[in-house]
């Protein structure tokens, strides 16, 4: 068929009301099959199978047809709308039929063809493999590729599939020789595709492919339909290929035979227990726009659909272009950066590309400085990345290519306005460097705004709704008695609902009772039932609005696990193992609702958490299947989790509505790739008391503003929408634009009155990276702000001003420009001072007054020379005179960390002395002391004196600060002990422990060396250190080690006149039988009698023998960057 034929006839069908309409019931009774509704509650459907499955396969063909024509952009919609069609009918197993498994192996190969391969994945998990051909697709299908080479090396040294016996047991003893032709080739056509997503080897495909073509043929020729499909789809598969296996797709944009690219390739396809084989079609389609604008993009994509493997490929691209580049990597937060270090690194390691590894909230010391340098990416949170580029011109200069994660962040809310301001810093670095942006975002829907902020030009968007799993959305209503799930539905016609799916039962009246009491009997009890149910699912997140709600949901759902339940079998050991530590040392065992949820697969996740728990604990997330999560949203955006549901307990967080935007940076957890074919999202109703005429209302408004995805809030300026309702407050009291100009130039914004002076101080804290801009381009002479009206004009608040009425992007700019101008009036016009403050990274506010108080700072510091400096009770007592100094600081004042306690000298000897926290949190607000002023603000401001210290070439002195807030941030008495912890000892009695085991160091030797030390005298250390710390060196050893295979090397070797016929072999053992075989299968041999050892690289991925022509013998290669070779 022609693609005009196939698409009048596909078109015919799609406005088909009735085949459409027969197409939602079996949509909408598929979600009841799968919520387990019991069939008498169903509706009236109209749907028959048998013409479901016709319809199916029409959808197919059309779909073959269109591929088959190299039309793969038109035969995805069909492919699948065929192969979920096939899903629907046969895959729940209250509706399946003896040809159920068939059926749902088409729909799987269907997937595959059109490019889901996390949906066909999941789906032929659903069936079972009840013959040769069957099982060996099936294994292919889950990526399932060393039990898959198992079976086909059974086949393949199985006489009865050798061609001249074929015929012979046919005939003599009644086999279906047919048959085995059929599961000979297939086998042999699945192993070249699997040494094809290893290799790139272009040969092999081909003749597996031209293989699979004859075998049609002579399906076709013997009406053999069922095994004609299979074979159809599998040559679409191959097809495929050439646009999304990794090897082709990426060839149009890299230089395929470049050692790094290669590298890379093989990181992916290598990976256990599961390679990456394929680019998913957003990532395929995003690289000619990420790669090849010259000034950058924006990538708007749904979550799970790859925006990471956008990065890393943007990453290799601005590395292979010049190997001295740098790239900026910025993670909004501390959680995110960790995840993203851990995903990155091991990826791109192999491709040359060092991932940096740094530790710290927002300062940057010298033990930062030597990773930097070593590194070529660097991860940060923005206020480390502003630390670390502060004053740093050689650094700046490398920097070729920024990444900003989760841009959507932005808004009025004071962090999102700092960050807002310091990517105009980026923007002016990235100008000079002729370096570009990549911002990555979920929930943008507003894109051409940014990519005119940070790219020049709005077509440098890419956008794409695909995501590899559906969404399910609902309303999940508790009318005090039972909960109903109302469902959205494609069948207009008839509600697709679970009426009754939890029910409240009566309980026996106990002792003196009188009322019948009813579990559920409340909204968070019916929530964690319904949880609960969902379980079998996957995971389930349960969104609530205020920390307190976290442990009142867990105790509720903990009451569904019936009496004294068993622990949660967690399956990655190491991380249950590294949160459960970190959780007993910081809140103790007895009484630590953390862990006691925990134990039993119910992990909860509140602003309270210390991170050396909460790292773990998002580590364990995402690795492991936990029943059921329970957060609010400071579960860090963008960290990945494996929920298949998301419950929305409450739309509101502290008091205030969620965001559409907030509402889909939640709800987009549910459903991941190759966990889920589809993430289920339910909104809460509470309709007791309420009229049916308000619950209708109700459910018709969060339908309206959460669930169309075209409603998502916009990214706005915070900065532009705090100049606009500080313009609109000061036209309130009659102060026209000009007036409030001079006011901010003059610094008299207090006469303005209590209102204004809020939104001062969120403006105020942008004034250090004006006076950064302002230094970077007035560097001497007088003052000069020519630079900020083109500079400026390309701010994000001045492009989006040109859509407000209030206010218009030249007063945005004037606005800016005053500030400038009260900054200087405050400043001076001394550029010693104003470098001093620029390098500091510190709020201009509490800079200005730290210049005041330095002098006596500096005698502090001078003064507690006469001590031992080497000791920790020196320590202890400079930190405790600075912050008396120190104590009154704006930032500090303003972050609530100047918090009173009786026991304020006993937690900062604790924490110094790297006392366990579960002794130091039980001491009057010790908890708010160490998480707010401790690990985050002091340290910051301690750093920027440090800073300032250097430039007067007070070094010694510099040196005693910078150590100092590097010992106060991490909690422990020296910089090898915080080294040690850096290293990985994620524990800091443990860190303390082994440091005892080490001399003190200077500045130079490395976190790294560290680590590799730990790591090889293991057993050495073991030998003197407590159970605990033992246990933490243990952790290391693994964590570290987890993904490495170990081999022993085959020495070189002859093996007859073999290479005349090929220049490879690899070794597999085959029912306890050693054989060397070639890549394409024509060549195996026994070589059981033979005196080498290839017992250590059997079946092994990655290795093989190479015929060394010079040499005249094999010797031992290996392609799999995990593979390492042992003595």
């Amino acid at each position: 068929m022609t693609n005009e034929i196939i698409r009048e006839k596909l078109s015919k069908i799609e406005r088909d009301n009735t085949i459409q309409n027969l197409m939602a019931q079996a949509n909408a009774r598929y979600i009841l099959f799968n919520t387990a509704e019991n069939k008498d509650n169903f509706p009236p459907y109209t749907i028959n199978d048998d013409s479901l499955n016709i319809l199916a396969f029409y959808y197919l063909n059309f779909g073959c047809s269109f591929a088959e024509n190299e039309n793969f952009s038109e035969a995805v919609e069909p492919l699948e709308k065929g192969a979920s069609l096939l899903e629907f009918i046969h895959s729940a197993d209250a509706n399946k039929a003896n040809t159920s498994d068939y059926y749902g192996l088409i729909a799987s190969l269907s997937y595959y063809v059109s490019f889901q391969y996390s949906k066909s994945f999941i789906n032929i998990k659903k069936f079972r493999s009840d013959s040769i051909i069957a099982g060996l697709i099936h294994l292919f299908l889950l990526r399932d590729f060393k039990n898959l080479t198992q079976q086909i090396s059974l086949i393949l040294v199985d006489e009865t599939y050798h061609d001249g016996n074929i015929a012979q047991n046919q005939e003599e003893n009644d086999i279906d020789g047919q048959k085995k032709i059929y599961e000979i080739v297939i086998a042999r056509a699945l192993d070249a595709f699997i040494k094809y997503f290893y290799s790139g080897n272009t040969e092999l495909l081909y003749n597996a492919k031209s293989q699979l073509r004859n075998l049609k043929e002579i399906a076709e020729l013997e009406s053999d339909p069922g095994i004609w499909w299979v074979l159809r789809l599998l040559i679409l598969i191959a097809d495929g290929f050439d646009q999304a296996s990794l090897w082709n797709s990426l060839r149009p944009h890299f230089d395929m035979d470049n050692p790094q690219v290669i590298g890379y390739i093989e990181s992916l396809v290598y990976m256990q227990p599961r390679g990456i084989y394929e680019l998913f079609t957003t990532q395929r389609k995003s690289l000619d726009k990420v790669l090849h604008n010259t000034d950058g993009c924006i990538v708007s994509i749904p979550t799970s659909s790859g925006k990471t493997r956008i990065a890393e490929l943007s990453i290799l691209d601005c590395m292979l272009k010049d190997p001295n580049n740098k790239v900026l990597y910025v993670a909004p937060f501390r959680s995110l950066a960790f995840e993203v270090e851990n995903s990155l690194g091991p990826i791109l390691d192999n491709a040359n590309i060092t991932v940096s590894h740094l530790y710290g909230g927002s300062l940057y010391s010298k033990l930062d400085e030597k990773i930097i340098e070593d590194s070529n990416v660097i991860i940060a949170t923005p206020e480390k990345a502003k630390a670390i580029l502060r004053g740093n011109e050689e650094l700046i200069e490398q920097i070729r290519l920024v990444i900003i994660d989760e841009g959507h962040l932005l808004g009025p809310e004071k962090r999102n306005i700092i960050n807002e301001m310091f990517y105009e810093e980026l923007r002016f670095y990235m100008d000079q460097n002729g370096g570009k942006f990549l911002l990555l975002s979920a929930v943008l829907p507003n894109s051409e705004d940014l990519a005119l902020w940070l790219t020049k030009s709005d077509q440098t968007v890419y956008k794409d709704k695909w995501r590899p799993s559906d969404e399910r959305l609902g309303i999940l209503e508790w009318n005090g008695r039972h909960v109903n799930l109302n469902w959205v539905s494609k069948d207009v016609e008839r509600s697709s609902f679970n009426n009754r799916f939890i029910v409240a039962e009566a309980q026996p009246l106990i002792g003196r009772q009188t009322r019948v009491r009813f579990i559920p009997d409340s909204k968070n009890d019916a929530i964690a039932a319904t949880a609960y149910k969902f379980r079998t699912f996957g995971s389930v997140l349960i969104f609530v609005g205020l920390k307190a709600s976290v442990f009142v949901m867990a105790r509720s759902y903990y009451s569904c696990l019936g009496m004294d339940p068993e622990d949660h079998p967690w399956k990655n050991a190491a991380d249950w193992r590294a949160f459960e530590l970190a959780c007993v040392e910081t809140y103790g065992d007895i009484d630590n609702p953390w862990l006691h949820f925990a134990r039993k697969g119910i992990l909860c996740h509140n602003a309270d958490l210390h991170s050396d728990v909460r790292l773990p604990l998002e580590r364990l997330m995402r690795a492991d299947k936990p029943l059921v999560i329970i957060a609010t949203s400071t579960l860090g955006q963008g960290v990945n989790l494996g929920v298949s549901t998301v419950i929305f307990s409450t739309l509101h967080q502290a008091g205030s509505a969620l965001s559409p935007r907030d509402f889909w940076n939640i709800a987009g957890r549910a459903g991941r790739a190759f966990v889920d074919h589809e993430g289920k999202i339910l909104v809460v109703l509470e309709t007791t008391g309420k009229s049916q005429k308000d619950v209708l209302a109700t459910t018709r408004s969060i339908k309206r503003k959460y669930f169309d995805k075209e409603r998502i809030d916009h990214a706005k300026s915070g900065i532009l929408s705090s100049i606009i309702e500080l313009k609109e407050l000061a036209e309130d009291q009659h102060i026209d634009f000009e007036l409030l100009l001079e006011l901010i130039t003059e610094n008299r914004m207090d006469e303005i009155g209590q209102e204004a002076q809020a939104i001062e101080d969120k403006l105020g804290s942008i004034d250090d990276t004006l006076l950064t801009l302002q230094t970077l381009n007035n560097k001497e002479g007088e003052i000069d702000l020519a630079w900020t009206e083109s500079f400026f004009a390309r701010s994000l608040a001045f492009i989006q001003a040109e859509n407000e009425t209030s206010i218009s992007g030249e007063e945005v700019s004037e606005f800016l420009q005053a500030r400038i101008r009260g900054i200087v009036q405050r400043v001076g016009d001394d550029r010693e001072k104003w470098n001093s403050i620029v390098r500091s990274g510190l709020p201009l506010n509490t800079d200005l007054v730290i210049e005041e108080r330095l002098d006596a700072i500096i005698d502090l510091v001078q003064n507690s020379f006469e001590n031992d400096s080497s000791i920790i009770e020196t320590k202890i007592a400079l930190l405790s005179a600075l912050e008396n100094i120190l104590e009154d600081l704006p930032v500090l004042v303003e972050n609530g960390s100047t918090v009173e306690s009786a026991s304020k000298d006993e937690i900062r000897s604790k924490w110094l002395n790297g006392s366990p926290l579960s002794e130091i949190f039980p001491l009057e607000n010790a908890a708010i002391i160490i998480t707010k002023l401790y690990t985050f603000n002091l340290p910051w401001v301690l750093n920027g004196i440090a800073k300032k210290m250097r430039i007067l070439e007070l070094d010694v002195e510099a040196e005693t600060i910078e150590e100092l807030s590097i010992l106060v941030e991490a909690g422990l008495p020296s910089l090898k002990k915080v080294k040690i912890y850096q290293a990985g000892i994620r524990s800091r009695s443990a860190a303390n422990e082994l440091g005892e085991e080490f001399e003190d160091d200077d500045w130079d030797k490395s976190v790294y060396s560290y680590k590799r030390d730990l790591i090889a005298n293991e057993e050495d250390y073991k030998l003197f250190a407590t159970s605990n710390t033992v246990e933490w060196l243990e952790l290391l050893v693994r964590v570290t080690t987890r993904r490495d295979i170990m081999v022993k090397k085959v020495p070189n070797f002859t093996f007859g006149e073999i290479h005349m016929t090929t220049s490879t072999l690899i070794a597999r053992q085959i029912n306890g039988i050693q054989y060397l075989m070639s890549a394409d299968l024509q060549v195996i041999e026994e070589v059981s009698n033979e005196t080498i050892d290839f017992s250590s690289v059997n079946d092994i991925p990655g290795i093989e023998f190479i015929y060394d022509d010079f040499e005249e013998r094999w010797e031992m290669q290996i392609h799999n960057p995990y593979v390492h070779i042992v003595d």
